[in-house]
């Protein structure tokens, strides 16, 4: 592969924004000892979502199924106001954080001088990381797509997220021109992710899922306007569905009113409806692109979040920044969707990162103004889990939502260093988010 170069990118977007750059948000987890009883409201929500757990043979119906539903929305609301009033300085520095020693992103692109002199750089070098796990059937078309675009990519690093195959060194004999980062340890996607951007070089780097496969003219169309409008940070692959290449996985990612996020137009068949809506909320990770700042001033993918709307986080933190996300329906990318996952972990993750997300990311003037759309769909998901409780994945979704219950605290303590000092236009914001 040929050399990545330093090249040129400015002038800074953000001059005079008390914000330095490679500053990483604190991850989530539990605070100290000394403010634990902080989560007691949580906890008598947690128990009232525990006595339906184990009253098995207690028949419920749909009407009791509301009432509980909304009842514990409440509690959990109130606990949130409860937690909101007596936050009167920022959260204490807490303790057991995952990789709170973790290197700095590194960045490569250097700005131009504040006199405004000189001029972009025609032509960002790219790295395309691919994490991960196992699945090695899936690699090979993946990587084979990827040697054949029309813009070859500056660098390839695969990121064996501690397969217990021989998936590192098969890459390294395979396909020589592969940079391969093996991770001793299993760190799931966000770690996997984190770990290839700081063994990367681009002024762009391109996030890929090993279980896809783009077209030859992808990656072209994905830098592309990241070379040439200065006002977007990340751009969105057109996502399709591998076994019906005619029907969407994700024309970009959304977030609702009602504080749920969505793949625009999933499982939809894909007649150019989204193709002329260029701006959207977020980038799926599956198959997307990032200006190498906003990676460092975001720190990245959280950590602490594992799988799952990280990158829906991500996007958030990245808006709140002001780089705004284009959506690219020329970069297509065809996507098995969780080929190498199962099905009920996800159903967990989603239960407990739903809530963190949520907590943590939304801007408290867009909580005030949908805060009825918060509730019933909220509700929703925890009334719909307890209807089908005895469904292994509503039983997962539940234990998710009583994880995120319990770190609810710690979501909510990292909301003031996020949100101040944020310049976003709300309302332009707001026009991203899809109406509940």
């Amino acid at each position: 592969m040929p050399e990545v170069k330093q090249s040129t990118y400015g002038p800074d977007r953000h001059q005079g924004s008390d914000r330095a750059p490679g500053i990483s948000p604190r991850p989530v987890h539990r605070l100290r000892s000394g403010t634990y009883w902080r989560q007691l409201p949580f906890l008598a929500t947690a128990m009232l979502l525990s006595l339906f757990w184990f009253l098995s043979d207690a028949p419920l119906t749909a009407r009791q199924l509301t009432v509980f539903a909304v009842a514990t929305l409440i509690c959990a609301v109130a606990s949130i106001a409860i937690l909101q009033a007596g936050q009167g300085s920022p959260e204490p520095e807490c303790s057991g954080a995952p990789d709170t020693h973790r290197q700095p992103l590194p960045v490569t692109s250097q700005v131009l001088a504040q006199s405004g002199e000189g001029t972009p750089h025609p032509r960002l070098s790219v790295s395309v990381v691919i994490p991960t796990y196992r699945g090695r059937e899936y690699l090979v078309p993946c990587l084979d797509a990827v040697a054949s675009q029309t813009r070859p990519a500056d660098q390839v690093i695969v990121v064996d997220d501690a397969s217990p195959d021989d998936t590192a060194q098969w890459v390294r004999d395979t396909y020589p021109w592969v940079d391969v980062v093996a991770l001793p340890r299993n760190r799931k996607f966000a770690g996997a992710a984190n770990a290839g951007i700081r063994a990367s070089a681009g002024d762009i780097v391109v996030l890929l899922n090993n279980d896809t496969e783009a077209e030859p003219g992808w990656l072209a169309a994905l830098v592309a306007p990241l070379e040439t409008e200065p006002e977007v940070g990340f751009c969105a692959s057109k996502l399709l569905l591998f076994d019906r290449r005619d029907h969407l996985h994700a024309a970009g990612d959304g977030y609702t009113t009602g504080g749920i996020p969505v793949n625009r137009g999933a499982f939809t068949k894909d007649d150019g409806r989204f193709d002329a809506e260029p701006w959207v909320f977020g980038a799926c990770a599956a198959a997307s692109a990032y200006r190498r700042e906003l990676l460092a001033e975001t720190g990245g993918f959280d950590e602490w979040l594992v799988s799952y709307l990280e990158d829906i986080d991500l996007s958030w933190r990245a808006q709140l920044l002001g780089y705004r996300c284009r959506f690219v329906p020329e970069a297509r990318v065809y996507h098995h969707v969780s080929a190498t996952g199962g099905q009920v972990r996800p159903s967990y993750w989603c239960g407990r990162n739903f809530l963190l997300v949520l907590a943590r990311d939304m801007p408290a003037p867009l909580l005030r103004r949908h805060w009825r759309a918060i509730a019933s769909s909220q509700g929703r998901i925890v009334r719909d889990a307890v209807r089908h409780w005895r469904g292994e994945a509503a039983r997962a979704r539940l234990r998710g939502v009583l994880a995120g219950m319990w770190h609810l605290p710690g979501a909510i303590a990292q909301r003031r260093a996020l949100h101040t000092g944020s310049a976003i236009d709300m309302e332009a914001l707001d026009r991203l988010l899809d109406r509940a």
